[in-house]
C-alpha cells in the first residue's frame, strides 16, 4: 500500500525514522494488519460506514479497516471505532490527517512536546485535524455506544518519500512481542483530561 509503480525508477534513501524508536513504531503492526485484512478497493466503499464490520487493532486499542479507493497513490483512508467509554492509544505521525466523525461523540487531546494540551470536542458530523507530529489521543464520551471516525491521510506520499513514521507515546505501555502486541492505552494526563472544560 502507498507504493509507487516500480517502473518509475526513482532513487530514494532508506526509511528515515524521525525518532528511531522501533519499540514505539506502529508501522510493522499496521502493515501486518493490512496483509491479514486487505483494504477495501474500488471506487467506493460498499455499505454504510456507521455499520460496516471492522477488525480489532490491539496496538491502537480500537477496531479499524483501511480503504484504497480509485488506486490513489497519495491519499490513504481508514475507518476506526472506539469502544463505549474507550480511548485510542496516544500517538503521533508524520502524515497530515483530516478526521471526520461518522458517529458518536467525544473529544481528542492534542499537543506537541512541552506544549499545553488542547481538547477538541467532537460529535457526529465534526471535522478536525491533529497537527503533523503532534501527540494526540481520541476518547469516546458515550459509555453505551461506540464512536467511529474516518481518517484521510497523505500516507502514500510520505511513505514514498521514506518519511513515514507512527510513534506511540512513551506512556503507552507495549505488552507482547513483535507485531503481536496490545497496548495499555493510558489517557493523556490521566483523570484531569476526562472532566469537561466547564467543570
Amino acid at each position: 500500500m502507498g507504493e509507487w509503480p516500480a517502473d518509475l525508477n526513482i532513487e530514494v534513501p532508506e526509511q528515515v525514522f524521525v525518532n528511531d524508536n522501533i519499540d514505539a513504531s506502529e508501522i510493522a503492526a499496521r502493515d501486518e494488519f493490512n496483509r491479514n485484512n486487505p483494504p477495501i478497493r474500488g471506487l467506493s466503499v460498499p455499505g454504510d460506514l456507521r455499520t460496516i464490520d471492522l477488525v480489532k487493532r490491539p496496538w491502537r486499542n480500537n477496531k479499524g479497516l483501511w480503504f484504497e479507493l480509485a488506486e490513489n497513490r497519495v491519499l490513504s483512508t481508514h475507518l476506526a471505532e472506539l469502544a463505549p467509554g474507550g480511548n485510542s492509544v496516544r500517538h503521533r505521525h508524520t502524515t497530515e490527517a483530516i478526521i471526520y466523525i461518522v458517529k458518536g461523540r467525544g473529544y481528542s487531546i492534542c499537543n506537541y512536546d512541552g506544549q499545553p494540551e488542547e481538547r477538541i470536542e467532537w460529535e457526529e458530523g465534526s471535522l478536525f485535524s491533529p497537527p503533523v507530529w503532534a501527540w494526540h489521543q481520541h476518547f469516546n464520551a458515550d459509555p453505551d455506544e461506540p464512536a467511529r471516525y474516518l481518517a484521510v491521510q497523505d500516507t502514500g506520499l510520505i511513505r514514498h518519500m521514506r518519511f513515514h513514521q507512527i510513534e506511540r507515546h512513551p506512556t503507552q505501555l507495549k505488552i507482547g512481542e513483535g507485531t503481536d502486541y496490545v497496548v495499555d492505552a493510558v489517557p493523556a494526563r490521566g483523570d484531569e483530561v476526562l472532566a469537561d472544560p466547564g467543570d
